[in-house]
């Protein structure tokens, strides 16, 4: 007998999800829990396993697709059972199927809701921003792939009560989509804009619609700095700790933070509150072969050089390897967004990661004359730039935490003042 194995909810009440890759194909015969899939969600890629054995019949279809909760996901034929004994235990493994998923949710920290799927092809950022805005997201037509509701139709409908996709004038229509001439096919690439490419798309597009970006340029003398951790380099070394600045930045960003409560915030529409945050998980953006990913180094705080460096290295080996979990990457507090030694320029725009209040950028140290005591000499010079939410905090805020942070920077023996 076949076996329809359903996408279930994942977690946040998503109704749908992005198919990254296929474990198995058509013809493979796998075991109760083998993986058959990975899916994109709004937070990670979450891997399905099947509840049951037997051979594969039927996928739901090609990677890049996105699939809806309550959808067949997978078609098993469960060999060498007879129709009579089939029922009981089919029942008994969409049991089993339901508390595989309520675990894999509680692991996650989410709480699972039954609520019945909506066919509407939206991501839940896009269902989230029309929730907020009191749009009917059923009444909206959507412009994007495959007629998906994005953002922007949102917005439209939300500001019009009507749809983006076409402009009328003089009762003609035109349409709005980008159209692109390509002379020849083989001066060309297509590559696919899905899984996390596409998450981090959506992510950016809600921070830049979102949040009144406002961003401050300078530079950090790091001469210091630089001395400093080539001092402690070799005890790093015998804890087993690759050192690297920004640990040294982590902790110096915190102090700052403690003493400048408003860059550690967010805002609550809703409620119309900023929320001070009392804790400090500071995010690291990170590049993968995927796209950028934001591991979280909770209570920073509390957690010493060595410490915040450590678990630094574990982060990124599980961000290259993929195999973050979104617990991995929940809660941050404030992101700090490095080039490191690859450079990447002095100066850029980094954008705020939503729903934080700010974003610091930190960029390649190099060797630049600078007047100290009135002569110039060569110092090791670290560009910075930070982005914050002008709805939140206005320049004397933005420049008393930049000041800390100078301070402290310029300084760094004083973070060996604390034991943690």
């Amino acid at each position: 007998m076949s076996y329809q194995f359903k996408f279930p909810d994942v977690g946040e009440g998503l109704h749908e999800a992005e198919i990254v890759r296929w474990l198995v194909k058509k013809e493979d015969v796998i075991k109760a829990d083998d993986p058959v899939v990975e899916v994109q969600t709004d937070k990670s890629v979450v891997e399905i396993s099947s509840p049951v054995a037997g051979k594969v019949v039927s996928l739901a279809g090609e990677e890049g697709k996105v699939i809806h909760v309550g959808d067949v996901l997978i078609t098993i034929d469960e060999t060498g059972k007879s129709s009579k004994e089939d029922s009981p235990q089919k029942e008994s493994k969409s049991k089993q199927e339901v508390k595989a998923i309520e675990s894999k949710t509680m692991e996650y920290g989410i709480e699972n809701n039954n609520k019945p799927p909506r066919r509407v092809r939206a991501a839940p950022t896009v269902r989230k921003l029309a929730r907020q805005l009191g749009v009917n997201i059923e009444e909206v037509v959507g412009t994007g792939p495959s007629g998906r509701v994005i953002e922007e139709d949102v917005r439209n409908f939300s500001q019009t009560g009507r749809q983006a996709e076409t402009i009328t004038e003089n009762h003609s229509t035109v349409s709005v989509h980008p159209s692109f001439d390509i002379h020849s096919t083989e001066l060309i690439e297509e590559i696919p804009f899905r899984g996390l490419r596409r998450k981090i798309s959506e992510k950016m597009v809600q921070s830049v619609y979102t949040i009144p970006h406002a961003t401050g340029m300078g530079e950090f003398d790091v001469t210091k700095l630089v001395e400093f951790r080539n001092s402690l380099k070799p005890f790093a070394e015998k804890h087993g700790c690759k050192l690297t600045y920004l640990p040294f930045i982590i902790k110096a960003v915190t102090k700052a933070l403690i003493e400048n409560p408003y860059l550690n915030s967010s805002l609550d529409t809703e409620k119309e509150k900023i929320i001070l945050k009392k804790y400090y998980n500071i995010g690291i953006a990170t590049a993968t072969k995927g796209g950028l990913v934001v591991p979280v180094i909770k209570n920073a705080d509390k957690k010493s050089i060595i410490e915040i460096a450590l678990e630094l290295d574990q982060l990124s080996n599980k961000a290259r390897e993929g195999k973050l979990l979104p617990k991995h990457m929940q809660g941050g507090t404030f992101t700090i967004s490095s080039t490191g030694s690859m450079g990447g320029g002095t100066y850029a725009t980094p954008i705020i990661n939503y729903p934080e209040a700010a974003i610091l950028g930190i960029y390649k140290i190099e060797d630049k004359p600078a007047v100290v005591d009135g002569e110039i000499v060569i110092r090791k010079m670290m560009g910075n730039a930070l982005s914050f939410d002008h709805r939140i905090m206005d320049g004397l805020e933005v420049g008393l935490f930049m000041n800390s942070l100078t301070e402290i920077l310029e300084n760094p023996e004083s973070l060996l003042l604390e034991v943690r």
